[in-house]
């Protein structure tokens, strides 16, 4: 077999993500839909789209500190905004959200000078980088739940996988999530090839999948689709691939939002020559993501600031 390309840049080939997502096919249940064959649903037209909500986080690491005792902690900035998409367009659902973090593990020997009281202290589990990035990346998933959770009406998508933080969703039955990189695999060998095969606009039958299984304690129904990719050539078969989830409870519901979410994410799927992580990175937010970054603002000016108020 000749060889062929992922479809995103090399720069974005491996994103970050909340703890380890290793393969797992632990209690993941399939044959809910029946055969497991591809499923072709009716599209719906953008005219005809509930309201709908996008949702996307950002985090940012500031300045790494070391006190007396060479003990690490990092100050670092949270942020999650909405864009709502009805039939006026699409446009921001309100400001953003944004928390100023300062990551640490045990107690604290000195507090922060005036500068920089605006950081809350956030205790995590060890000092080291690794587990700071993963209690980062919680915070930033806790504070999207946070917003989801104030969204009235339509549905919610979510960039990235469902990670509520300990909170809980108050309408599970509104809310997807979607996974744009498959690093792991939860289908079994003989159920993993339909992956291959699907066209563009076709999606898997729904299957469950168990919390635990991702380290989480959120219980979802979820389903691959195939993006359109022009141009396909050369890519390989697969790279147009997304994964989405719901944490819905009902099947009957899982399976309408699985063939909605066909028409959503496919009308919204992005373009190669204009998105390094396209098809997957959706349109709206691309643009999303950009506004979040207007919003916490420069690094250079935040670090200045934060070395005036150290030393001061």
């Amino acid at each position: 077999m000749p060889w062929r390309l992922e479809t995103w840049s090399p720069e974005y080939v491996l994103p970050e993500r909340v703890g380890e997502e290793e393969e797992s096919r632990l209690e993941v249940k399939t044959g809910i839909e029946g055969a497991w064959e591809a499923q072709s649903p009716k599209l719906v037209s953008p005219e005809q789209w509930p309201k709908l909500y996008l949702v996307d986080g950002r985090q940012r690491i500031e300045a790494q500190l070391i006190d007396a005792e060479g003990r690490r902690a990092v100050l670092a900035t949270v942020v999650a905004g909405a864009v709502l998409r009805d039939e006026g367009g699409i446009r921001p659902a309100g400001d953003p959200i944004k928390k100023h973090l300062l990551l640490h593990a045990g107690e604290l020997q000195e507090s922060l000078p005036d500068g920089l009281r605006h950081y809350q202290t956030y205790q995590v589990r060890r000092a080291d980088p690794t587990s700071i990035r993963s209690s980062l990346t919680e915070a930033m998933r806790r504070l999207e739940t946070e917003l989801v959770n104030q969204l009235e009406e339509g549905y919610v998508i979510v960039d990235g996988q469902l990670y509520p933080g300990g909170l809980t969703y108050r309408r599970p039955g509104r809310v997807l999530g979607y996974t744009k990189t498959q690093a792991a695999t939860y289908l079994a060998p003989g159920e993993r090839g339909l992956l291959y095969r699907l066209e563009p606009y076709q999606r898997t039958p729904i299957f469950f999948l168990p919390g635990r299984g991702l380290g989480r304690a959120v219980d979802v129904y979820s389903w691959y689709l195939r993006l359109p990719l022009q141009p396909s050539t050369p890519f390989h078969g697969a790279s147009a691939l997304l994964r989405v989830e719901s944490p819905t409870l009902e099947p009957a519901e899982a399976k309408e939002l699985a063939d909605l979410s066909v028409s959503l994410f496919c009308a919204m799927a992005s373009s190669p020559t204009k998105d390094p992580r396209a098809p997957q990175n959706l349109v709206p937010v691309g643009g999303l993501e950009q506004w979040l970054g207007q919003h916490m603002g420069s690094l250079e000016v935040v670090r200045r600031r934060i070395v005036e108020a150290l030393f001061a």
